[in-house]
């Protein structure tokens, strides 16, 4: 059996050097809650291979609500929101290509979405007369552990309504950066792993487009009519394990108008893939008293 002790160190020595040198696996989970909310969100992860994704709502997404209104979105914002759960901290979306809210995601191109927008890639939630959602799964390409500007780790997952307004809330925590004990409790300490955030909100352009509709690619006329320019496409995981973020001074279309903006965009490092291993992958448990444990399989 593979303690969280070793787990932990292996995961963190592979985080520093910005790649992992070993097939370790990772492990995070989100508990958001507020306005009588309890979700769980977990991710699993191995280098080179996508995320894994599981996601369930325990009590409060109910479809008669006279507050709040679903379909409901569910994304990962770049900051923590601590013990207060005060989601207004969370600040905006994980979205280091700076995609922006303004372009609305289609999950049939999911490179020209939000790393953190996890309900436009996969589906937004449904309420139930419950509240309760079963437990479901997928695998994300584009959700990444390292490097630091992509990374889950230190984030949280905030649960909007309709019309956006911020419901249930709670951290991202993981023993790979501190922010879990080793028994899966969060330690509400700061990442060790990431350290720079954002401060503000990056301000959206005015204006919403759906240039990405069903299953076809758009034409060149109706992406250089764009009010701005067209972000870059995010690398999946599997095509390269790693990446750095830059920026670069190029050619882009606006109004069908050409000229030059700085754009983020994301440079491949390291590309293959490793299946998870077994004795790294944690699992958990809900004892009792509602408490949230972690064990490694052997």
């Amino acid at each position: 059996m593979l303690s969280s002790a070793i787990f932990t160190t292996l995961s963190l020595a592979g985080l520093a050097l910005g790649a992992p040198r070993s097939n370790s696996g990772y492990y995070a989970r989100a508990n958001p809650t507020g306005n009588g909310i309890d979700a769980r969100i977990e991710f699993w992860g191995s280098p080179g291979c996508p995320t894994k994704i599981k996601v369930q709502v325990i009590k409060g997404l109910v479809d008669n609500s006279p507050y709040f209104e679903g379909p409901f979105l569910y994304h990962i914002h770049t900051n923590a929101v601590g013990k207060e759960r005060n989601c207004t901290t969370a600040l905006g979306h994980l979205d280091p290509l700076g995609l922006t809210d303004s372009l609305v995601c289609d999950p049939a191109f999911p490179q020209y979405c939000q790393e953190g927008d996890l309900s436009g890639k996969h589906g937004k939630l449904n309420g139930t007369s419950s509240g309760a959602i079963d437990a479901f799964s997928y695998s994300d390409s584009y959700v990444r552990w390292f490097p630091e500007d992509f990374s889950i780790l230190g984030r949280s997952v905030v649960i909007h309504s309709s019309n956006k307004t911020r419901l249930a809330c709670g951290d991202i925590i993981s023993t790979i950066d501190g922010t879990a004990s080793s028994s899966g409790e969060p330690t509400y300490n700061p990442s060790t792993y990431v350290t720079n955030y954002p401060t503000s909100v990056v301000p959206a352009p005015p204006q919403v487009v759906t240039p990405f509709v069903g299953e076809t690619f758009p034409d060149e006329q109706t992406l250089h009519n764009l009010p701005f320019p067209l972000g870059n496409p995010a690398i999946p995981i599997e095509k390269s394990s790693n990446v750095v973020l830059t920026s670069q001074t190029q050619a882009v279309w606006v109004e069908g108008y050409q000229t030059e903006a700085n754009l983020p965009v994301e440079k491949p490092v390291l590309p293959q893939c490793f299946p998870p291993p077994p004795l790294s992958r944690p699992t958990s448990r809900h004892t009792s008293t509602g408490s949230f444990h972690l064990t490694f399989a052997s």
